[in-house]
């Protein structure tokens, strides 16, 4: 499990790196409105993204590993699937955008709602593209496709913003060089791991648009509770000052990155266990999970509190220091990344109960955000939301305990942590080693 999250997790890492120095010279190169626009523009291709994709790229999970000969069949019905969805749903909003933008207060939401529609549309499949590589362990490749594809995108941004100095070329290049990312994934996918072909087309599309349905509401329950705080920032304070939360909004996704890393590993072995009835497997693989989770998630965040400041005043300038206090509170939230019920969850077909508990979740998130603007402004709306994130993601393991045959623990010992950072140094080393062997051994022959 370790080395193929090594791979996924360090890819993920340089990726979002390499994301990160768009705003860096973007906040330099732009006003603070224009900076708030890009920031929202973000904000809805999200939101977009969460709601209209019914989760059935994530459904390849669980499906893929189940039948792999017909891992082709599952792909292109997702594919297909959700350009209908997308299709439709933005026919619709598209009538409705400027209404929409205006109640918001979001005017990014109508002047760039044509580079939204073909940028979300993209994220959609290149999102299936790496679905499909992780739920075929074609982890190698998934992580070379990260990084080529965040690499190509930064550079082609960042080169517009320099010579333009305008918003808009810069959102037309981004969708330009998401065009040409996902053409890459998609020659790949297809020619050399022939991701299209099947013993039989179009079936099970049923049972996979029933789970995914499922799987993309609590999803999209999930989103709206993550990214509702946004929208009332956006609302209540206008775009200036909704630049300068989302500076405090800003991911060092360490922690994020490794979790959702582990998780695109462990998914399939999860349900591999659970069409077993390998409790006792289940319960050790947990263990492995919330090991390494808690090993990298509290000193990540207790890190990220401290160093905020410096942080802040790096990457967005003196103009943003109202931020840190956002930071560290939003640092802080990500402690929550460590109860991820929804592993075993979706193995047990049972994503019922994170709609549910996110439902519940939901319902509570308006009055506590309002109540947290009304005590502490937008520190406090921050607040309300670590405490509905954490909280939420807590229940849901609650929940699954009182189902489930075998009840998983909450948390691991001292010695399981300090065996954990021995076990990845020695990894560390051991890959370090292999790629150097690789790079002598290429040079060789161009040597004789």
């Amino acid at each position: 499990m370790l080395n193929q999250s090594l791979y996924i997790f360090l890819a993920k890492m340089t990726g979002y790196a390499l994301r990160l120095v768009l705003p860096y010279f973007l906040v330099r190169l732009l006003s603070v409105a224009d900076f708030g626009s890009y920031r929202q523009f973000f904000l809805i291709e999200m939101y977009f993204d969460a709601l209209f994709q019914l989760g059935l790229n994530q459904a390849l999970y669980y499906f893929i590993p189940r039948d792999v000969k017909n891992a082709g069949a599952y792909f292109l019905n997702t594919v297909l699937m959700n350009l209908g969805v997308f299709s439709v749903a933005f026919l619709a909003m598209g009538v409705f955008s400027g209404r929409l933008s205006a109640w918001l207060n979001i005017p990014i939401l109508k002047s760039g709602f044509w580079l939204l529609v073909p940028y979300v549309t993209l994220q959609m499949l290149v999102a299936a593209c790496d679905s499909y590589f992780n739920a075929r362990r074609a982890v190698k490749a998934a992580a070379f496709f990260e990084i080529f594809g965040q690499t190509f995108v930064s550079a082609a941004c960042v080169t517009t913003a320099v010579v333009t100095r305008n918003l808009h070329s810069v959102l037309m290049a981004l969708v330009a060089a998401r065009a040409l990312h996902l053409v890459a994934m998609a020659g790949y996918l297809h020619f050399r791991l022939h991701g299209l072909r099947a013993e039989r087309y179009f079936r099970g599309m049923g049972e996979q648009v029933r789970y995914g349905i499922v799987l993309g509401f609590g999803g999209t329950l999930m989103t709206q509770l993550t990214r509702l705080h946004d929208f009332v920032v956006s609302h209540y304070y206008g775009t200036e000052s909704y630049a300068v939360y989302s500076a405090g909004c800003t991911e060092l996704p360490l922690i994020q990155m490794f979790t959702q890393s582990v998780a695109v590993v462990v998914l399939g072995k999860f349900a591999q266990l659970e069409q077993q009835k390998d409790w006792a497997g289940t319960r050790e693989l947990w263990r492995q999970v919330q090991t390494s989770s808690y090993a990298v998630a509290v000193p990540a965040a207790l890190l990220f509190v401290l160093l905020a400041k410096p942080i802040i005043h790096f990457m967005f300038t003196d103009t943003y220091a109202a931020a840190v206090p956002i930071f560290q509170i939003n640092s802080l939230l990500k402690l929550g990344l460590v109860f991820n019920a929804t592993l075993v969850l979706r193995a047990m077909s049972r994503n019922d109960i994170t709609i549910k508990v996110n439902a519940v979740a939901f319902l509570c998130s308006v009055p506590m955000l309002y109540a947290g603007m009304k005590l502490g402004g937008m520190v406090g709306i921050m607040t309300a939301q670590a405490l509905l994130i954490i909280g939420s993601r807590l229940a849901c393991v609650v929940v699954m305990n009182r189902i489930i045959e075998s009840p998983l623990p909450y948390f691991v010992g001292v010695r399981d942590v300090l065996e954990f950072y021995r076990e990845s140094w020695a990894k560390g080393r051991t890959m370090l080693h292999s790629l150097r062997a690789g790079g002598k051994g290429a040079a060789t022959p161009g040597a004789s």
